[in-house]
């Protein structure tokens, strides 16, 4: 009888702890503050594909480097999720190598793109929290993205030129953005995200889309 006693103690203190653990690592509650604003600034890896139409012989893309900064402000709704608005101002380049048949020949071109934008996404951001110092966060949602500059530079052994970068290409892309983050100690955070546009950015003769993949560090007020 004691023993089956003991038991029956045992199994309540450890369902209780799972409970209370599992409540606070999706924590319900109404959050202390509505609003919080957080900075962050980082490095990218970008690229924009371009279909194979009949006329390449080879068409490649690779992937080039770039830099993040901007800010985040979390509208939260409960504890355990939020919305999340940024404004980023960044930087992405890549390379590229493209043959193609015209007027009967062949046609080279190598090349290397940067260019500039703001760039605005609005995330729906799960909030986990793995120990009481560590938040969790997993987002996902549409972005806006605003071309301000840019140049492509062709380094072609016969025919050198530098053209601005929207000459060929559209200033105004959207698509979704994904990743996920983690946050120590209520302030620094760090994040991986991916982002995929939805549109197709190039003004005629050709289909193709921004991709990119971002790593940010950050500081939350």
């Amino acid at each position: 009888m004691n023993k089956i006693k003991s038991l029956t103690l045992l199994s309540s203190i450890l369902l209780g702890s799972l409970t209370a653990n599992a409540a606070d690592f999706l924590d319900t509650s109404a959050p202390e503050n509505v609003f919080n604003i957080g900075a962050r600034v980082g490095f990218n890896l970008s690229n924009n594909s371009i279909d194979n139409t009949p006329y390449f012989k080879m068409n490649l893309s690779k992937w080039g480097t770039g830099f993040d900064a901007g800010v985040v402000c979390d509208i939260n709704i409960r504890n355990f999720i939020s919305i999340q608005p940024g404004f980023f101002y960044q930087s992405r380049s890549n390379d590229y190598a493209y043959i193609y048949t015209a007027l009967g020949g062949d046609i080279e071109y190598y090349g290397h793109t940067r260019h500039y934008t703001f760039n605005v996404p609005i995330l729906a951001s799960l909030r986990l929290n793995p120990t009481d110092n560590i938040r969790w966060s997993i987002d996902f949602g549409p972005y806006f993205e605003f071309g301000l500059d840019g140049s492509d530079k062709d380094l072609s052994i016969d025919t050198k030129y530098k053209e601005d970068y929207y000459a060929s290409r559209k200033s105004f892309d959207i698509g979704l953005k994904m990743g996920t983050g983690l946050e120590f100690f209520d302030h620094y955070y760090f994040g991986i995200h991916y982002l995929a546009g939805c549109r197709n950015i190039w003004k005629e003769d050709f289909d193709g889309r921004n991709k990119a993949w971002t790593f940010t560090l950050g500081y939350n007020f």
